[in-house]
């Protein structure tokens, strides 16, 4: 299933992710297929990155990652991040109807889209969601299939998602937002272990941060750090109390920095 998250504030834009991939046998066990192999993939033309959970790999037949690089090659072909999330969208929806599996789940599958849009001489942050999940506890898959979602605005000022949160001055608004020290953080693979880690480790910072020792939060390392450091405490707890063979979060963890100048860092190889 894996863990993934992408951080978003005034400096970069940060991923990270696990990078265990598992097929379910007849017994319900898992066998291990991969544990070192990347989720993240850069896009260039948008400042941008992808990265993916759910649906990895069949037998040959199919590649998440290598799908997903294939799509980031093509990317200088749109003018904007959407029109590219919503060909993507369109493209793996019919890739996916190609493919015959074994439960309709087992076709479940979302991307974070990462990008920077240009306004008025400002590079600003965007969020897409690409996924054909119903909901966020992965049991059942939308009717519509794959959807793009933009995200920062309605998740910065707590309204409904809307057409015309691509607008100009919504998007110049996000911008001010991050400037003035919003943070905006997003979770997929199992939200419910990645929030406990991720809400006690944000709570520690900010311990840290009253008792006046903690480190420049605008510096990029502390800012990998804190988007890594959730994906390896939920490794690590399944490393350590799941049952044998039922372990669905492990391996490397990867990350991968991009600034509004386009920027990229990794401390795992995916710069």
């Amino acid at each position: 299933m894996s863990v993934i998250t992408t951080l978003i504030t005034r400096t970069a834009t940060i991923h990270a992710t696990d990078s265990l991939v598992t097929q379910l046998q007849p017994d319900g066990k898992r066998k291990v297929l991969k544990s070192e192999e990347t989720k993240i993939v850069r896009v260039d033309h948008f400042r941008g990155a992808m990265s993916y959970w759910g649906l990895a790999e069949i037998d040959g037949r199919w590649s998440t990652l290598k799908w997903l690089r294939d799509q980031a090659g093509r990317a200088g072909k749109f003018d904007s991040p959407q029109a590219f999330a919503e060909a993507m969208a369109a493209e793996l929806n019919d890739e996916l109807a190609k493919i015959r599996f074994m439960r309709a789940v087992d076709a479940g599958i979302g991307i974070h889209f990462s990008a920077y849009e240009r306004f008025e001489l400002r590079w600003i942050p965007e969020f897409f969601a690409v996924t054909n999940w119903l909901n966020p506890e992965y049991v059942e898959l939308s009717p519509a299939g794959v959807g793009v979602t933009r995200e920062t605005h309605h998740w910065l000022f707590d309204q409904i998602p809307n057409a015309a949160d691509a607008d100009k001055d919504r998007r110049l608004k996000v911008w001010q937002a991050f400037q003035d020290g919003a943070w905006l953080r997003f979770n997929n693979g199992d939200p419910r272990l990645y929030n406990l880690a991720a809400n006690v480790i944000f709570q520690m910072a900010d311990e840290l941060k009253a008792r006046g020792i903690l480190r420049q939060t605008d510096d990029v390392e502390t800012l990998r750090s804190l988007t890594r450091r959730p994906v390896e405490v939920v490794s690590e707890i399944q490393r350590d109390f799941c049952a044998p063979d039922t372990r669905v979060v492990g391996g490397k963890v990867h990350d991968l920095v991009v600034t509004p100048s386009g920027h990229y860092s990794s401390t795992s190889g995916d710069a």
